[in-house]
């Protein structure tokens, strides 16, 4: 990953060369279900995409905010609560082996105790703008994980005046019963370097539980999780889990929208984390 600012100082580009090694399997069918050449080579997979999100937040974090605060010693610290990521249509035709992904990073809302990082996302074989996402930071002391307030400095330098706060979804309202579950395990590879689950390997957990569901046709609409194109993916934070805890995802069709998918991980009887991911299915099947 190369990294360089903006003009301005207030975004941070971050360019991925993408290798054949970054692509799953193909899909051929592609271009019938959302009217756009597909890649033969296959496409990257949506948990791998939002580990490059990471990075370029990561990456982000001294240019476009210490950079304003200075080192702090306050016991702080801050995590995702909440990640949001729409791909385009044209995501699957632009992103292919030996293209660039280009993600511009910069700050939108910033709030006492939280603020979002947005991006924009394109690829070197056009200006487009092929994807969008959201994240949600809250920050919170170390020990007891309870949020506390950014710093003064980051507050005013950097909260724009008249930028409403953007909707954060809550728990899921209705929960029917799940049209399948199946169990994983965290294991060493899949925590961060806070000891904690990355949100990108709940994404993982999700689409391959998915994909053994629809081995089973559980699915009404969804019939290959494996190749249908995403359209969009949520991910939101409940509680954390460790290496070690036996999870259970569970998963049912969104009631009024049955190319989208919920998922519901859990740890015994605790809410972990909540997804949702709407794919784009064949105009046939809606």
């Amino acid at each position: 990953m190369k990294t360089r600012l903006s003009e301005d100082g207030t975004k941070l580009i971050a360019t991925y060369e993408l290798h054949p090694f970054d692509f799953d399997r193909s899909d051929k069918k592609l271009s019938d279900r959302i009217g756009v050449a597909c890649v033969a080579a296959g496409r990257v997979q949506a948990w791998t995409f939002l580990r490059m999100l990471e990075f370029a937040r990561i990456a982000a974090i001294r240019p476009l905010i210490k950079e304003h605060t200075g080192p702090q010693n306050d016991e702080a610290t801050a995590f995702v609560r909440y990640q949001e990521v729409e791909f385009a249509p044209r995501f699957y035709a632009a992103v292919k082996p030996d293209s660039s992904l280009i993600m511009s990073t910069y700050l939108g809302y910033v709030g006492r105790s939280s603020l979002f990082y947005n991006y924009d996302i394109r690829s070197s074989t056009s200006n487009d703008v092929i994807g969008r996402s959201s994240t949600q930071m809250v920050r919170v002391n170390r020990q007891t994980r309870r949020p506390i307030a950014w710093p003064d400095a980051l507050i005013e330098n950097l909260s724009k005046e008249g930028l409403d706060r953007p909707t954060i979804p809550g728990a899921f309202k209705e929960r029917p019963a799940p049209m399948f579950a199946c169990k994983v395990t965290v294991n060493n590879s899949d925590i961060d370097v806070q000891q904690h689950t990355n949100q990108s390997v709940y994404l993982r957990y999700c689409l391959d539980a998915a994909a053994v569901g629809v081995r089973k046709n559980v699915f009404s609409v969804v019939k290959d999780t494996a190749l249908c194109p995403i359209r969009k993916v949520g991910i939101l934070y409940q509680r954390e889990a460790l290496i070690g805890d036996e999870l259970t995802v569970e998963m049912w069709e969104d009631q009024g929208c049955a190319e989208t998918l919920c998922f519901q991980i859990k740890r015994g009887e605790e809410d972990i984390t909540q997804v949702t991911v709407q794919f784009y299915v064949e105009k046939a099947k809606l």
